[in-house]
C-alpha cells in the first residue's frame, strides 16, 4: 500500500469514526469538518512523521498543502465541495503548478473529496483543466472519494 492509499485509509476511517457525513447531513458544517480533518492529520503525522502534513512547497508564497508525500511525488488535499465556487480543482492545480516552479517534483496531486466528487468531475472544464495539467506539466490530476 502505498502512502497516498494509507491516508485515504485513515480518511475513511477517520470520516467513518466521527460519522462525518451523517453529522453533515444534520447541519454540522465547517467546524465540525475542520476537526475531522485535523484528526486525520494528527493521524498521518503520527504515522509519516513531519514533513508530511501543512507543507509549504514555495518559498516565494505562503500556501500550503495538506500532505506533500516527496518520496510518490504527490501533494494530496483534502477538498470537499472539489467543484463549488471559487473553483477548488483550479486552486489546487494552481498550488501544485507553484511548488513544481520552485523545484519540487510534483507528479501526482490527488484530491480527496465528498461521495460523488469523482463524477462530478467528470464536466467538461474539470476533465479538460485535468488533462491539460497533466499534457502540459506532467502532473496526474486524481479524485478520490470517500464513501457515506
Amino acid at each position: 500500500m502505498s502512502k497516498a492509499e494509507r491516508i485515504l485509509q485513515l480518511a475513511q476511517e477517520s470520516a467513518d469514526a466521527y460519522r462525518m457525513f451523517k453529522a453533515r447531513r444534520a447541519g454540522a458544517g465547517t467546524p465540525y469538518v475542520n476537526e475531522i480533518i485535523n484528526h486525520l492529520k494528527f493521524l498521518v503525522d503520527q504515522e509519516f512523521g513531519t514533513g508530511v502534513v501543512n507543507q509549504f512547497l514555495s518559498k516565494e508564497n505562503r500556501q500550503s498543502v495538506d500532505f506533500w508525500l516527496e518520496d510518490e511525488q504527490t501533494i494530496m488535499e483534502m477538498e470537499f465541495n472539489i467543484l463549488s465556487s471559487p473553483p477548488v480543482l483550479e486552486n489546487e492545480v494552481f498550488k501544485a503548478l507553484l511548488a513544481q516552479d520552485a523545484g519540487k517534483d510534483v507528479r501526482h496531486l490527488i484530491l480527496i473529496g465528498d461521495p460523488g466528487s469523482a463524477l462530478l468531475s467528470q464536466a467538461p472544464t474539470p476533465v479538460s483543466i485535468i488533462h491539460w495539467v497533466e499534457r502540459r506539466h506532467q502532473i496526474r490530476v486524481q479524485i478520490w472519494e470517500l464513501k457515506a
